[in-house]
């Protein structure tokens, strides 16, 4: 929001070069996603723990959908243009919402998750990352498709479409499943280069790092001098995200795999920082998904559209602040023996046990 302000003010390649850094935000956590399924999920996955991992990226893929339904439920209320068609449309991933779109995305990605894993463990990474590869290859091909809307099909089709496939003309924020799922295999082949072998992981994961960040922060430099303001702009303002262009992928790719190996990195050389400074943070990742999914129903429930930057920046301050100590206080409400923790639980444990019973009836069904 401040960013966008200060575009409308401020002209130059700081600005461009802020937007392009905070358009990274989501490609990167998306790469992240595919390298916890390498890391985590993949050593699990052939082992009688199968059962048990499915459960649990289905259960993660349960809570992703009922969040975004309840930020649905948010716009409903605060928003005019949400009737209770487009609502219930919306939900129903039929729709389109200002800023937890992502959600639906990773709902669908957690679901077909145990599929990308069997795969993986079957044919190796080498046949993903070439057909990661080939999408964006046949890019206009994919562009080049016609609308559902021209043969006469209702929007909410040309909505679908565009956000399993990146196929229409519907504007949504992207990116699709189809694109999305390139970025979770990078993933992966990250997580695969960073732990390395079996054996001796901690011994070399710090030099793997350092590879990592050289290489991708020389390709980024180096795209950096090479690309003309009027593309770095394109990939800074959503214009090629909305396109779903493999330049926009790239960029992604590499900035996601700079900011991991650094925080690895980081986290490696924990003596710079106190470990209770370290601990105390970790809150955040605890509540990541209430954090991501709360923050910006708080933001549907502002009126107020700020009108210079001064009122920008104060309002992104103030909102982040009250973001912030929303998830400290429910992370803290969680722990505790109360009345909060007792609810989440329950709720989560019922989640986890209909993802467990789902799971269960899967493995029967392809052991038959």
């Amino acid at each position: 929001m401040a960013v966008s302000k200060l575009a409308d003010v401020f002209k130059g390649a700081y600005v461009d070069g802020l937007k392009l850094m905070m358009a990274l935000a989501t490609p990167t956590f998306i790469v992240l996603f595919g390298t916890m399924l390498e890391v985590v999920y993949r050593p699990r996955f052939d082992t009688d723990k199968r059962s048990i991992s499915i459960a649990r990226l289905w259960s993660r893929a349960i809570q992703c959908w009922l969040l975004y339904s309840l930020s649905v439920v948010v716009l409903f209320f605060a928003k005019s243009e949400y009737s209770f068609f487009f609502s219930l449309s919306t939900i129903f991933m039929l729709g389109v919402t200002p800023f937890t779109d992502i959600l639906k995305f990773y709902a669908i990605a957690l679901t077909v998750a145990p599929a990308l894993l069997w795969t993986r463990n079957r044919l190796g990474l080498v046949p993903l990352l070439i057909l990661a590869v080939a999408i964006h290859i046949l890019h206009p091909v994919l562009r080049g498709l016609p609308s559902p809307v021209v043969f006469g099909l209702p929007t909410e089709v040309d909505r679908l479409a565009m956000f399993l496939f990146g196929i229409g003309g519907a504007k949504l924020g992207g990116p699709s499943v189809l694109h999305g799922m390139t970025l979770v295999i990078s993933g992966m082949a990250l997580g695969k280069i960073l732990m390395g072998s079996a054996s001796g992981v901690a011994a070399g994961m710090t030099r793997r790092a350092w590879l990592v960040l050289l290489g991708t922060g020389l390709s980024l430099i180096a795209g950096a001098w090479i690309l003309d303001s009027e593309t770095k702009r394109g990939l800074g303002n959503m214009a090629m995200r909305l396109d779903s262009h493999p330049l926009y992928f790239a960029a992604g790719i590499l900035g996601a795999f700079a900011v991991t190996a650094a925080a690895v990195l980081l986290t490696l050389r924990q003596s710079i920082a106190p470990t209770a400074l370290w601990r105390s943070l970790t809150f955040f990742g605890r509540t990541s998904l209430f954090t991501f999914a709360f923050g910006n129903m708080l933001l549907y429930c502002v009126p107020f559209e700020p009108t210079t930057i001064t009122q920008s920046a104060l309002l992104t301050v103030l909102l982040m602040a009250a973001i912030t100590l929303l998830s400290f206080c429910f992370d803290r409400a969680s722990q505790q023996d109360g009345r909060m923790a007792k609810t989440v639980s329950g709720v989560q444990t019922s989640i986890h046990r209909l993802a467990t019973m789902l799971s269960d009836q899967g493995l029967r069904l392809i052991a038959r």
